[in-house]
């Protein structure tokens, strides 16, 4: 299970840079992009959520998969929902991932 794999990241070696944001992503968030076919998540998450992660300055986020929908949620990490945003196809595992986004760099809980 996918969701299983990614707890096995904890740190990383390598920040990627996403060129149009100026964003960075770690070696779990390649890894999960790669596998799950995510690479839109990145895409979302970095056009739609980096300048409220630049002003709140840390971001929770949740990617929940139920079939072939998913809901994007962001919080500050105590609850307090900051932004929502549903899709509506994807071809993702099924599955709840989870996400820190903080200091221009969107990493697994896991990597924290």
């Amino acid at each position: 299970m996918l969701a299983e794999k990614l707890t096995q990241f904890t740190g990383s070696e390598h920040h990627y840079l996403e060129p149009l944001s100026r964003m960075k992503y770690t070696d779990g968030v390649k890894y999960f992009a790669e596998t799950a076919g995510a690479y839109w998540f990145l895409d979302i998450i970095f056009s739609e959520f980096s300048q409220l992660q630049r002003s709140v300055g840390f971001m929770s986020i949740s990617l929940d998969v139920q079939g072939s929908e998913a809901i994007i949620s962001a919080t500050d990490g105590n609850n307090f929902e900051l932004k929502g945003r549903r899709v509506d196809y994807t071809d993702c595992p099924a599955g709840t991932y989870k996400f820190f986004f903080c200091d221009d760099v969107l990493l697994l809980q896991s990597e924290y």
